[in-house]
């Protein structure tokens, strides 16, 4: 029996996955700093919502306003769709600041933190979640408590409360406790982004370290950012020529976007 799935929005990333993430499984894009992670989680986002999903959209390090600016500058103008509710934007700051801390000092408990995505995507009636980052959200509640045990707690909760498929966004380094590597290991799938310095220039690839009932071949695949596109796989047969437009995928319908900030009602 086939395993029914959902593009990933991002060009020559299907075709590798035969047809994209798999419906109802977690999936980590992990990296350092400006590799792309966010971008990659907006192209889903948006393919998603074209395809008649419902998203929710949990933002850890940045605002709502700075999601809606950062699909912006890839012009995918959301502004006019921020009634909709298609796409509900959740705001994680409250979150630890009802802890009296930083994201960097303050854990949260699981589940308190699943209850209240799931009351969101009860009321939305969402079928995709994706937490960007996931990082800061696996610290554990006190230095007593064991990291990994924590983050594993989060995310079995997620997997087994909501009927989503999940796509969550990780820093590539971490300390040897701190959690943040576990979820590499309860996913189904993990992509990571480098960019590399070379011959002076930095080039940027995607491995696909791990894609659970998906036969992938395990190599470096080089991808640009492109202005209306995103991210876009540059290797071999799925190679596409960024200096001709003509040979660019289509832009990405329109979506629409609600915002919301977690633990407040909405507006």
């Amino acid at each position: 029996m086939a395993l029914e799935r959902i593009s990933t929005g991002i060009s020559g990333l299907d075709a590798l996955l035969n047809g994209g993430y798999i419906k109802g499984r977690s999936y980590v894009v992990t990296g350092d700093a400006g590799t792309g992670k966010t971008t990659a989680c907006l192209q889903f986002l948006t393919r998603s919502l074209a395809s008649g999903e419902k998203v929710l959209y949990l933002t850890v390090d940045e605002r709502p306003a700075e999601i809606l600016e950062s699909a912006a500058a890839f012009s995918w103008d959301l502004q006019s769709y921020i009634q909709s509710k298609t796409l509900a934007i959740l705001d994680a700051g409250p979150l630890f600041e009802s802890r009296g801390g930083s994201a960097s000092e303050q854990g949260m408990s699981p589940q308190k933190m699943v209850t209240d995505l799931g009351t969101y995507a009860k009321n939305l009636g969402a079928t995709i979640l994706i937490v960007d980052p996931l990082t800061p959200l696996l610290r554990p509640m006190n230095s007593t408590s064991s990291g990994q045990d924590h983050a594993r707690a989060l995310i079995q909760l997620i997997k087994s409360h909501l009927n989503t498929t999940n796509l969550f966004t990780s820093h590539d380094s971490a300390g040897p406790d701190s959690g943040t590597a576990i979820e590499q290991y309860l996913a189904s799938g993990v992509l990571l982004l480098k960019a590399s310095e070379k011959n002076g220039a930095f080039e940027r690839t995607m491995t696909i370290k791990k894609m659970r009932n998906t036969p992938v071949e395990p190599r470096h695949y080089p991808f640009a950012l492109v202005p209306n596109q995103g991210v876009v796989l540059l290797d071999g047969s799925l190679a596409v020529d960024i200096s001709k437009p003509d040979q660019l995928p289509p832009d990405h319908d329109a979506v629409f976007f609600s915002t919301f900030e977690l633990g407040k009602k909405e507006s």
